[in-house]
């Protein structure tokens, strides 16, 4: 290109008007007061912990909610541009949402949470241990303000609701949580797959009046969050008042994996009490009875009790739960643990009439071996098929 034309274009950019550039706006901070939960002075401490709960005595002044609204799901260009917190003061629960109106006024949000962390022990939130809690942390270090990140003891709601409710619900949203457990679904919710979108376009536009339905999103949340520990901590500290046969097991399977057996074995049985079957739930609630017995039959076997594991099985039986696996577990105990190999040996040989092909060489080889001994044992019939 000739210089004299270079020139002309240059001295053409130079007079050009600038746009203006908009000016870094500071944190926005909205307020929100309401009546607390009073139940949120009263957790059970057990509960909390059977919740996952770590910490020292749990004091419902020294715990803070939290959700946040972001950018996007991952990735390090993911940012938290709503900060929702809750926290109770002498009943009072107060949210406090930081929001920011352009990217600049992060340094300003990093600033607030991190001397809020530093008035409490504990944090509540819902799926933050997965999700919320890297990506602020992560924030804090790509800002090189780790040094102000505290860490505090984390309850993460979702990790519970899953275990208490997820096999009969299926969806354990917060929304589906609010609808089916709480009682209160909400209305004109804005979905939250366009919340990064609303948010672009106010950064964009300096507009920020379409964000006021994600303000109001990320309150519920807060709100919900604490309603929702206080349902948790009752369904944890009297799991046995289920209810629904589906969660009676569900909480079951959780106290075993706890440690808590007794409780446990409570929660089984009423689990597997025969209920009428009227409708597709009731039938899916009779599914999930066969294996509360299933893993009843486990316990009572873990722990040497042979005669209830035995009329565990035996009911399961006469009810026709879990197919083929109880009549193969009796099979197994009549034979190693209860010696009555007459009694095996009928059981054997009914599972090898109709026995996959894949199964059929280990059934056929102790079929031999329990008719080996039935013959050194001179006969041994207690007469199974009476008790079905």
């Amino acid at each position: 290109m000739p210089s004299s034309l270079m020139r002309k274009l240059n001295a053409m950019r130079e007079g050009a008007p600038k746009p203006a550039a908009r000016p870094s706006r500071p944190l926005i901070v909205r307020t929100h007061a309401e009546a607390a939960d009073a139940r949120l002075y009263s957790l059970p401490p057990a509960a909390l912990r059977r919740l996952g709960y770590t910490g020292a005595a749990f004091h419902p002044e020294r715990a803070l909610f939290l959700d946040t609204e972001t950018t996007g799901l991952a990735g390090a260009g993911t940012v938290a541009f709503l900060v929702g917190v809750g926290f109770v003061s002498n009943g009072v629960l107060t949210v406090r949402q930081y929001l920011m109106p352009d990217y600049a006024a992060e340094d300003e949000l990093i600033d607030r949470l991190a001397e809020l962390f530093t008035k409490f022990d504990t944090i509540v939130h819902f799926n933050g241990c997965t999700f919320d809690m890297p990506l602020l942390k992560g924030r804090f270090i790509l800002r090189r303000r780790e040094s102000d990140w505290k860490e505090l003891v984390q309850l993460d709601l979702l990790k519970a609701a899953r275990r208490a409710w997820k096999l009969r619900l299926g969806s354990c949203r917060l929304s589906s949580l609010e609808e089916r457990i709480l009682g209160y679904p909400r209305e004109d919710d804005i979905p939250g797959a366009e919340i990064p979108a609303r948010y672009f376009e106010a950064v964009k536009t300096g507009d920020l009046s379409g964000l006021e339905d994600v303000l109001r999103h990320n309150l519920q949340d807060i709100v919900t969050l604490t309603t929702l520990l206080c349902v948790l901590a009752e369904t944890y500290a009297e799991p046995e008042k289920a209810a629904d046969r589906i969660d009676l097991f569900s909480l079951g399977k959780d106290l075993e994996r706890q440690g808590e057996l007794k409780q446990a074995r409570r929660l089984y049985h009423l689990a597997a009490v025969p209920r009428a079957v009227a409708t597709a739930a009731d039938l899916k609630g009779e599914k999930y009875a066969g294996e509360a017995n299933l893993r009843l039959f486990h316990l009572y076997r873990r722990q040497g009790e042979w005669e209830k594991a035995e009329e565990t099985l035996l009911s399961m039986l006469r009810r026709r739960q879990m197919g083929r696996v109880p009549s193969l577990e009796l099979c197994k105990l009549y034979e190693h643990r209860l010696k009555r190999p007459g009694d095996a040996l009928k059981l054997a040989e009914n599972l090898l009439k109709d026995c996959p092909a894949d199964e059929r060489a280990a059934l056929e080889h102790r079929v031999e071996r329990l008719k080996r001994k039935v013959r050194e044992s001179g006969g041994n019939d207690h007469g199974i098929h009476g008790k079905l």
